[in-house]
């Protein structure tokens, strides 16, 4: 077992998760449509790619990252890129770029990833995305293996669609989600038992979509929750990873760690673990104690690099909410974590101290 910061595992590294992993398979061989719902740094991405990796041979498995997808035309280009490793799906999805691939051909394979993103982009031109868009599925459901494809950060796109850079729903941004959102449901149906889609992504689609009223347009998918670590599981962990680095980390203090932590996001055990692994280090000692442990947690876990962890979430919160309503998010998150609870008559207090224009504060508040 080796120490795993920031990136997805696969094979040996993939630590549990055998029966969400089984019964995440079991839904896409039944050709089930699939929402995977979970926070971010659980192991969203570390379970599709170990799905796809033992599935390889028998599907064709397509992982797409829409992160950087602005439109529904950046979406169906960064799908038609995640089939370049396949040849004959590959030459199928080009033939859909006319001209602007043809344009650059003799030279594909010195092509940088962002170069070829931007020729095949300027192959799509005014609203021709959704007829693409369904060539190219029409393409994927012919393949002589059936396609699963992994959509990650779907919910980046669908708020950018919905609220623009000025963070405000109108109708035709509406229009333009709910245009995406159809597009795709329709080739859900219209392709089963050929093609299956999983959709993920470090914010919640869920709660985006409810907000402009469009969560039918989610309905041919199957949720599937995936939570974080039990704590038994996040013990026994990082006894494997004590043993594996050369520790002397005692279930006394695993448990410790665990206790601390409260929710066992596995990367924030992965990062609990490598702060007192190097001050191990740092110090010279192997043995690692109840104090030891309490003394990391204080001075680096707590402290602004510890933090820094978080920054990320707090990004995806702003991205969501906008500049005017973040505040707003962070005191009630705040109320939370400190006292516990946020009782009504609170949050009522906290809400009158933001002048909030019309009536995104409520509207909002049902986000959370």
């Amino acid at each position: 077992m080796k120490r795993a910061l920031g990136n997805w595992v696969v094979g040996d590294r993939f630590w549990d998760r055998e029966q969400e992993l089984k019964l995440f398979m079991e839904y896409l061989e039944a050709g089930a449509n699939v929402l995977l719902i979970a926070p971010r740094r659980i192991g969203k991405t570390s379970l599709m790619r170990e799905a796809a990796r033992q599935l390889e041979g028998r599907y064709i498995c397509l992982q797409v990252d829409l992160q950087k997808a602005h439109s529904p035309a950046d979406a169906i280009v960064e799908l038609s890129i995640a089939t370049r490793p396949y040849l004959s799906l590959w030459g199928k999805t080009t033939a859909l770029f006319g001209e602007a691939f043809n344009r650059v051909a003799a030279k594909i394979e010195s092509l940088k990833l962002d170069e070829l993103t931007l020729t095949l982009r300027s192959g799509i031109t005014g609203g021709d995305w959704q007829a693409r868009g369904d060539r190219l599925f029409e393409v994927l459901a012919e393949s002589e293996k059936p396609v699963i494809v992994f959509l990650d950060e779907v919910p980046i796109l669908v708020n950018r669609l919905l609220q623009g850079s000025d963070y405000r729903v109108t109708t035709e941004s509406r229009q333009a989600t709910d245009a995406f959102m159809s597009w795709l449901r329709e080739n859900t149906i219209r392709h089963q038992g050929k093609v299956r889609i999983v959709v993920t992504g470090s914010i919640g689609l869920e709660p985006i979509l409810r907000f402009a009223g469009l969560n039918a347009t989610l309905n041919t998918f199957t949720p599937f929750s995936l939570g974080a670590w039990s704590p038994e599981i996040a013990v026994n962990l990082l006894l494997e990873l004590g043993r594996e680095y050369g520790l002397a980390l005692d279930a006394d203090s695993a448990t410790r760690m665990v206790d601390q932590l409260g929710y066992c996001i596995p990367h924030h055990v992965q990062v609990y673990f490598d702060n007192v692994y190097r001050t191990c280090k740092l110090k010279g000692i192997q043995q690692v104690s109840r104090a030891f442990v309490d003394q990391v947690y204080e001075n680096q876990m707590l402290s602004i690099q510890g933090h820094a962890q978080l920054s990320h979430l707090e990004e995806r919160l702003k991205m969501v909410l906008g500049p005017e309503l973040h505040p707003f998010a962070l005191e009630l998150l705040t109320e939370v974590a400190t006292v516990g609870v946020l009782t009504p008559e609170t949050a009522e207090i906290i809400s009158s101290s933001y002048s909030i224009k019309g009536d995104r504060t409520g509207r909002s508040c049902a986000r959370f």
